[in-house]
C-alpha cells in the first residue's frame, strides 16, 4: 500500500530542480520569486490562490506563521518576501523540505523560511508559539481531520488566524482517481463543507470567512495545466501522471463530485 509520502516522492527531484535553477541563473545570483513562476505552490491555481490567501491572512512583519503541510515552501516564500514575517513550515515529505530548503537559499529567503519535516498532527512546537496559520491542500491526505485542526489551534496563540485552502466532497458522487493528492482510495480523505465547517468549530475556531472560490481560481488552473512551463520546473518532477491527474481532477470538479474551500478562522 502506498503511503501519501510515497505518493509525492521522486529519487531525483533534487538534482532536477538544481539543474533547472542552474540553466534560469548559471551565475548563482539570487533567483526571484517570479522567476520559480508559481513552480513551488502545489494547489489549485497555485500563486494565485497562494496571494488570495495572502491578503485575507495578512500578518505582520513580527508575525510567526505556520505553514501546516508546506510542501516545496512557495507559499511560505510568499508570505516571507510580501509581509517580512517569519514562517515555520512543516511537511511529511522529506524531498519536499530539501528542494524547499534549497529554494530558500536561491531566493535570499532562508533567514525568515524555516522549513521542517514533521507531522502536522503531532507538531514539534510548543502551545500558542505561533501568531497564525494556514494550510492549501494538505487536509484532505489527513484521516484524523479532528486531531489536525485541534493540533493547528494548541500551537495557535488565542486570536490568532488560520487561513485553510482545501478540496472538500461535492456530494456529486464517488471521487474519481487518479488526482493529484491520491491514486488509491485509501490516501484521500475528503469531508463535506457542513463537516469541515463542524470539525473547526469543535477545534475551538470561529470562523470569519467562508468562501467557494471555484468560479475565481478555475481559470487558473486550467491556465497551469494547459500551458507547460518552458524552464525545467515542473509539478511532474514530484508528481507522476500530472497530464491524467489534473484533468480527473477537474472533471471531479466539473461533476461536483469535489468541490473548493476557503476558510479563514479565528482562535478562540
Amino acid at each position: 500500500m502506498t503511503s501519501v509520502a510515497d505518493h509525492y516522492r521522486r529519487s531525483n527531484a533534487l538534482e532536477l530542480v538544481t539543474a533547472a535553477l542552474d540553466d534560469i541563473a548559471p551565475d548563482g545570483r539570487q533567483l526571484t520569486l517570479d522567476e520559480l513562476a508559481g513552480f513551488d505552490h502545489f494547489h489549485t491555481a497555485g500563486a494565485v490562490a497562494t496571494e488570495r490567501m495572502a491578503a485575507l491572512l495578512s500578518p505582520t512583519a513580527s508575525d510567526v506563521v505556520l505553514d501546516a503541510g508546506c510542501g516545496l515552501g512557495g507559499p511560505a516564500r510568499h508570505l516571507a518576501d510580501r509581509f517580512g514575517c517569519r514562517i515555520v513550515g512543516v511537511d511529511l515529505t522529506p524531498m519536499f523540505v530539501e528542494v524547499g530548503r534549497l529554494l530558500n537559499r536561491r531566493t535570499g529567503l532562508d533567514e525568515l523560511v524555516d522549513l521542517r519535516v514533521g507531522d502536522v498532527t503531532a507538531l514539534d512546537l510548543s502551545d500558542a508559539s505561533v501568531d497564525h496559520a494556514w494550510t492549501q491542500h494538505v487536509a484532505m491526505n489527513i484521516a484524523d481531520r479532528a486531531g489536525f485542526y485541534a493540533e493547528i489551534r494548541r500551537v495557535l496563540r488565542p486570536g490568532g488566524r488560520f487561513a485553510t485552502f482545501d478540496v472538500i466532497d461535492g456530494g456529486g458522487g464517488e471521487l474519481l482517481l487518479p488526482v493529484p493528492w491520491a491514486t488509491e482510495p485509501h490516501q484521500s480523505h475528503l469531508v463535506t463543507r457542513d463537516e469541515q465547517r463542524r470539525l473547526v468549530t469543535g477545534a475551538g475556531f470561529r470562523v470569519d470567512v467562508e468562501e467557494d472560490p471555484a468560479d475565481e481560481l478555475l481559470p487558473a488552473m486550467r491556465a497551469m495545466l494547459s500551458e507547460p512551463p518552458t524552464n525545467g520546473l515542473t509539478t511532474a518532477t514530484f508528481i507522476d501522471d500530472i497530464e491524467t491527474k489534473g484533468p480527473m481532477y477537474l472533471r471531479n470538479l466539473a461533476e461536483g463530485r469535489t468541490a473548493l474551500s476557503l476558510l479563514v478562522c479565528t482562535a478562540v
